[in-house]
C-alpha cells in the first residue's frame, strides 16, 4: 500500500461562535480579563495537542456578528450567549483575535466562518431581516433570498471588513446553516449568482493576501453531502472548483454523520487541482436519538469510508455535543467530556490507526421526516402485505478477504409477527439460516437506549473471517429482505431499522 494512504490527514474543525468556550465559561465564577484570555488560549492549546490544523470560527450569522464592532453587521442580540460575550467585550477581550493569535502561535490556520443563512429561532429578530422585508426568503421564515443584489453585497462587504480588520488565514462559507439561500423553484437557475459572488470573495482574499505579502488565503465551502442536493439548492460546486475559486469542500449532512457519503463524487471534481475534500463528522447519530452520540469506534468507520474514497481529511462540526453536559446535566450525550473527547481526533487523522482498530458502521435513518435540504432521506426498508420485499444500500469500505477482519451485520425488524420469517440476501446471495441469530425484544427500545422503538426482533448475521468470496464487498452493498408468513397473510408493516455492521480487527 502506498505511503500516501498512510499519511496523516487534515483536521478542520468548525465552531459555531459560542459553544466551544461557552461550556467551560458559563458556569464558572467571575473571571477578570486575564482569566478570560487564558481560557480562550487553553481551548486552542488543547486543539493543538490533538493535531487540529485548521480552526474555523463562526463570526457571522443572520447578518449579525459576535465581533466587538462592525460597520456592516449587527453586533447586538447574537443569541443566547449575549451576557458572556458582553462580559468579554467589556473586559476588552476580542475573542476572535485572541483565538486567531494563539492559533498562529501553534501553526494552526484560523478561518473566519460565515453562516450564509442561519435560521435559528431568533433570526426573525435580526435587524437586517426586519429592515429589508423585500429581501426575505418568504418560503423559509428567517432566511434571506440571495437573488437580491443587496443581500450578496452586504455579505461581501462583511468579508471585506473582516479581511481588513483581522489577519485571518481564510474564509469559510457555511451553506449548511440552513441550506436554502434561494426559493426551491428558483435555486438552480440562480446558481450563477452564487458563483459570481464566490468569485468576488476570491478576489477580496487575493487582494488581502497581496497587501499582507502572504500566500493564497483559503476559501472553503460547507455544502450538502450529495451532488443532487447541491445542484437543487443552487450550489454549483463544479464551477467553483473549475474556476479555482475555492480551496476545500466539506460535504456534510445538516446534523448527523453520513457514513454513506459519496466522497468520490467531490474528489472527482477536484482532480488536478489544489482543492481538498474534508467530509464532515457530527456527534449526533440520527433524528430522534436523544441520548446517542457517535463513539470513537463509529467515527473510525466513517473516517475509513471517507479515506478509502479519497478524502484528504475530516471536518468535525457541532463537536461540543460530546461535552455539553458541562452546560446542563440533562443535555444530550454521555461519555468523554472536554478536553478528553478531543483526543479522538488525533487517531481519526491517521488512516493507519483507523484501520488497526475495530470499526462500527451505523446506517440509522438520519431524517425520517425529510432532511432540511428538502430531500427524503429515509432509507429504511418498509415491508407491507402488498410489497413484502425491499432493499437498502450501505457502504462498507472493507476488504473482508483479510483474515484479520471479521464482520457482523445486524438490524432490527419492527412489527414482525412471531410466526413470520425474513429471507435475507446480501448482494444477491442468500444468507444461510445457520448464520442468523434472531432475538425478540418485546419491550422495544426506550429513549434512554437510543431512538424510541416499538417491540422488535434483533437479527444478527455472522460472516466468516478471511472468506475468499465475502458476502460484503469493499464499497456499496445491498441488503435485501423479504417477509414470509406461512400460516396466514401478512398484516401491517415491518420496518427494517438501525442497520449496523461491526468489523472486528485481530492482531
Amino acid at each position: 500500500m502506498g505511503s500516501e494512504r498512510d499519511e496523516k490527514r487534515h483536521v478542520l474543525i468548525n465552531w459555531d461562535g459560542t459553544s466551544v468556550e461557552q461550556d467551560m465559561f458559563i458556569h464558572r465564577v467571575a473571571m477578570d480579563a486575564d482569566g478570560m484570555r487564558r481560557l480562550l488560549e487553553d481551548v486552542v492549546d488543547e486543539h493543538a495537542r490533538v493535531g487540529v490544523d485548521t480552526y474555523s470560527h463562526v463570526v457571522f450569522a443572520q447578518f449579525r456578528t459576535n465581533l466587538p464592532s462592525s460597520n456592516v453587521a449587527q453586533t447586538t442580540k447574537w443569541g443566547w450567549t449575549d451576557d458572556w460575550l458582553q462580559k468579554l467585550n467589556e473586559a476588552g477581550v476580542d475573542r476572535a483575535r485572541v483565538l486567531m493569535d494563539h492559533c498562529r502561535h501553534h501553526g494552526i490556520a484560523f478561518l473566519a466562518c460565515l453562516r450564509m443563512n442561519d435560521r435559528h429561532g431568533h433570526s426573525v429578530e435580526a435587524d437586517f431581516w426586519l429592515e429589508h422585508p423585500q429581501w426575505r426568503l418568504e418560503e423559509f421564515r428567517g432566511g434571506l433570498d440571495y437573488k437580491h443584489e443587496g443581500v450578496r453585497e452586504t455579505l461581501l462587504a462583511f468579508v471585506e471588513e473582516i479581511l481588513n480588520s483581522y489577519d485571518v488565514d481564510g474564509i469559510e462559507f457555511d451553506y449548511m446553516r440552513w441550506c436554502h439561500v434561494f426559493s426551491r423553484a428558483e435555486a438552480e437557475q440562480n446558481a450563477p449568482l452564487l458563483t459570481e459572488m464566490t468569485a468576488r470573495a476570491r478576489r477580496l482574499l487575493d487582494d488581502a493576501a497581496a497587501r499582507r505579502g502572504v500566500g493564497r488565503l483559503r476559501l472553503g465551502v460547507r455544502v450538502p453531502q450529495t451532488m443532487e442536493e447541491c445542484r437543487a439548492l443552487g450550489f454549483d460546486v463544479a464551477a467553483w472548483v473549475k474556476e479555482g475559486l475555492i480551496d476545500y469542500i466539506v460535504p456534510s449532512d445538516f446534523f448527523h454523520t453520513d457514513i454513506n457519503t459519496r466522497v468520490e463524487d467531490f474528489v472527482a471534481l477536484t482532480e488536478g487541482t489544489a482543492c481538498h475534500v474534508y467530509p464532515a463528522i457530527h456527534p449526533l447519530i440520527g433524528r430522534g436519538n436523544k441520548r446517542g452520540l457517535m463513539k470513537l469506534i463509529n467515527y473510525r468507520a466513517a473516517a475509513n469510508n471517507f479515506y478509502a474514497r479519497g478524502a484528504q481529511g475530516i471536518s468535525p462540526y457541532n463537536y461540543m455535543y460530546t461535552w455539553d453536559k458541562r452546560r446542563s446535566p440533562g443535555y444530550v450525550g454521555a461519555g468523554l467530556l472536554w478536553p478528553a473527547a478531543l483526543g479522538y481526533l488525533r487517531e481519526l487523522a491517521d488512516p493507519a490507526q483507523v484501520r488497526q482498530r475495530d470499526r462500527h458502521y451505523l446506517f440509522h435513518t438520519m431524517w425520517d421526516q425529510g432532511a432540511p435540504t428538502g430531500f427524503d432521506k429515509d432509507e429504511r426498508i418498509h415491508l407491507t402485505a402488498t410489497e413484502p420485499a425491499g432493499t437498502q444500500t450501505f457502504r462498507v469500505c472493507e476488504d473482508l478477504t483479510d483474515p484479520k477482519l471479521r464482520a457482523v451485520v445486524q438490524f432490527k425488524a419492527i412489527g414482525l409477527h412471531e410466526s413470520e420469517t425474513l429471507h435475507i440476501r446480501l448482494n444477491g446471495r442468500a444468507v444461510a439460516a445457520r448464520q442468523i441469530t434472531r432475538v425478540a425484544d418485546p419491550d422495544g427500545q426506550t429513549e434512554y437506549e437510543g431512538r424510541k422503538l416499538d417491540p422488535f426482533h434483533l437479527y444478527l448475521i455472522d460472516l466468516p473471517r478471511g472468506d475468499d468470496d465475502p458476502m460484503l464487498i469493499d464499497g456499496d452493498n445491498e441488503l435485501a429482505v423479504t417477509r414470509h408468513r406461512a400460516d396466514s397473510p401478512a398484516e401491517g408493516t415491518v420496518t427494517i431499522d438501525e442497520l449496523e455492521v461491526y468489523v472486528y480487527v485481530s492482531s
